[in-house]
């Protein structure tokens, strides 16, 4: 799946289906290499993503308003616990669908208050990073709201997908162990159960956030088979 950021404002106020271009693709790709940039964890500690390698390292995209992400943690958590030799990382990005409570970040306070409460209300077993205020590390990787990169011991994607899929990362690490070729399949898009949905989004706003996506979602639907077709 191909996609591009539409607005010139990383941090929209609120999400609508024009905010990107399922057509066009950015970001890193497989053999490309990671870069060296250092983020804060949830107490304001520096980490270079470089600490982080030296093992095979699974990095996933999220936010507290993304459904997607939020509905896959557990899953998550459960590949992570299987694979102990391999580190993961969670990169706490803009808000996916920013609402009357949790907003879109106008400062790095706010973001990192954000992961905080993700970190406080979700089982997120992992280590979450948050990004810069404009994005930088989510703009190298694709900018969608919850891509997953496999990323060799020495910094090389070995795999991206645009939207996460737990049972594919487990698949493509078991690959990555037996040292056969990775095979390049797409990672279309999957929706959650609507309970994660509508909890998330309640959290994010309230029932306006609710109601916003529930008019925006046909059209969301109608995108993501576009793009599809398109593969």
């Amino acid at each position: 799946m191909k996609v591009e950021i539409m607005s010139e404002n990383y941090n929209y106020q609120h999400f609508t289906p024009q905010s990107y271009n399922f057509m066009h693709q950015s970001g890193l790709q497989p053999g490309d290499k990671l870069p060296d940039i250092t983020l804060l964890n949830t107490s304001a500690d520096p980490v270079k993503l470089k600490s982080l390698l030296g093992k095979t390292l699974v990095l996933e995209t999220g936010s507290a308003t993304c459904p997607l992400y939020v509905g896959k943690i557990k899953s998550m958590n459960a590949v992570a616990a299987k694979h102990k030799d391999v580190n993961f990382a969670v990169l706490y990005i803009r808000e996916a669908h920013p609402g009357s409570k949790i907003s879109a970040h106008s400062t790095s306070e706010a973001k990192m208050k954000a992961a905080q409460l993700l970190q406080m209300a979700e089982p997120e077993n992992r280590v979450i990073l948050v990004d810069t205020l404009t994005g930088n590390l989510h703009e190298k990787l694709g900018l969608l709201p919850n891509m997953a990169y496999v990323i060799s011991e020495d910094g090389t994607v070995l795999y991206r997908a645009d939207w996460n899929i737990p049972d594919r990362i487990d698949a493509v690490l078991q690959t990555v162990k037996s040292g056969a070729p990775i095979p390049n399949e797409p990672a279309n898009f999957t929706p959650v159960p609507m309970k994660y949905s509508l909890r998330v989004l309640y959290r994010a706003g309230g029932m306006k956030a609710v109601l916003d996506f529930l008019v925006h979602l046909p059209q969301l639907i109608a995108q993501h088979i576009s793009s599809l077709k398109s593969q």
